[in-house]
């Protein structure tokens, strides 16, 4: 944690201070900011102030986890002591941040309870949210996570290749194979390809590519057979705890191009324009001016909804990526969620436009890296029709 560069961040924004407030690590903007680890059960604050030295207000029980930190640490006992502690921890502040989201708009950085915020609030002290702290501070990335970035990349494009490969290779032998045998193999390639993920891939055929988060198993898996539609998402990182992951979607036909029905190619051109569009609007805006999630939502979401596909179009149009796959920064969103942070350089994110119908479904995926004055696409190449594989 670079206290002296948040400390600046504060000043520049006419913050006086940051807190951060957990309890059960419940809070884990705080706790990883913190790299807090173990046993969390008791309250706890960590203040850093525009100017001066942090304090911690830490249960005795756990003073051991914030050993080391920067700043003095008090100890407390009792509730009472807590509260009368945290108004001489807040004494002379009037306006700070914390994680906190009006109307809970923003439910990611909407992680301290209404009580706590009550609490703070009666100290006479303005709270705004941390939104834009978070986004600056945990998720911009490295030089050396955007290499890792860039690797993990590349080699989803190989291996989502290879996927498509083996399905068609399969069709052609006559073997039989299911969504959940492609899941398998692209999970074998990862490890071959010294990749990690948390869950996942997904492969879907039909009516199943139109539940967006379909989870094939070993149980439930429809076979694939010559004349389907195909939806692979795949996402993982290298086996590194700071590598960042990269995601995409891509789209194929269980048959020779000619036999891809109309419906699908025009319903899948009506992604790749909205896909489209969201980009050249961050490259004509970026460096222009500040540019945030939910606008990015809006320009893409507006292609599908002037299609009149809206209805369709059921959740957000990005997420933002980091270590995880759905990190701490900007999402693309403005349905289920109202996304006001800035985007800013080493900030990644997906965009990812779909539509859902009963007996099909379509999702285009590519990743986004924001630079000084723009962008780059991250996963070339962008696929502009859906894939035949016969």
């Amino acid at each position: 944690m670079d206290t002296k560069a948040i400390q600046t961040y504060l000043s520049a924004h006419d913050l006086d201070g940051w807190l951060l407030a957990d309890f059960h690590g419940h809070n884990d903007v705080a706790v990883n900011m913190l790299q807090l680890s173990g046993i969390l059960t008791r309250r706890s604050f960590y203040f850093i102030p525009a100017e001066g030295e942090p304090r911690a207000l830490v249960n005795v029980i756990e003073k051991e986890k914030f050993h080391g930190m920067p700043g003095r640490i008090i100890e407390y006992t009792g509730y009472k002591m807590l509260e009368s502690e945290l108004k001489l921890l807040l004494a002379g502040a009037t306006r700070i941040a914390m994680e906190y989201s009006p109307r809970g708009r923003l439910p990611y950085i909407g992680l301290v309870d209404a009580g706590t915020v009550e609490l703070v609030r009666e100290l006479g002290v303005e709270i705004v949210s941390s939104d834009d702290l978070v986004a600056h501070f945990q998720a911009r990335l490295s030089a050396e996570q955007i290499a890792s970035h860039h690797k993990a990349a590349r080699n989803l494009m190989e291996i989502k290749d290879k996927a498509f490969d083996h399905i068609a290779e399969s069709l052609r032998s006559g073997n039989m194979i299911t969504e959940y045998n492609v899941c398998s193999f692209v999970r074998e390639q990862f490890t071959e390809y010294n990749m990690t993920c948390a869950e996942g891939p997904i492969c879907a055929v039909d009516a199943h590519a139109g539940d967006p988060h379909y989870e094939p198993s070993a149980d439930s898996s429809s076979t694939i057979e010559k004349g389907q539609l195909i939806l692979i998402d795949m996402w993982a990182k290298m086996n590194d705890v700071q590598a960042v992951y990269g995601d995409i979607t891509w789209m194929g036909y269980t048959g020779p191009k000619a036999d891809i029905p109309d419906k699908y190619n025009e319903i899948f051109s009506i992604l790749v324009k909205a896909r489209d569009r969201a980009v050249a609007f961050l490259r004509e805006s970026l460096g222009q001016r500040p540019v945030r999630g939910f606008e990015v939502d809006d320009i893409c979401r507006g292609v599908v909804i002037e299609a009149g596909y809206g209805k369709f179009f059921t959740h957000r149009t990005g997420h933002s990526i980091t270590t995880s796959g759905h990190g701490p920064g900007p999402n693309i969103d403005n349905l289920e969620t109202e996304d006001r942070r800035e985007l800013q350089p080493g900030h990644l994110f997906s965009i990812e436009p779909g539509i859902y119908l009963t007996d099909c479904g379509f999702r285009t995926e590519i990743d986004v890296l924001v630079n000084h004055d723009s962008c780059e696409v991250t996963t070339l190449p962008l696929q502009t029709d859906i894939l035949p594989l016969l």
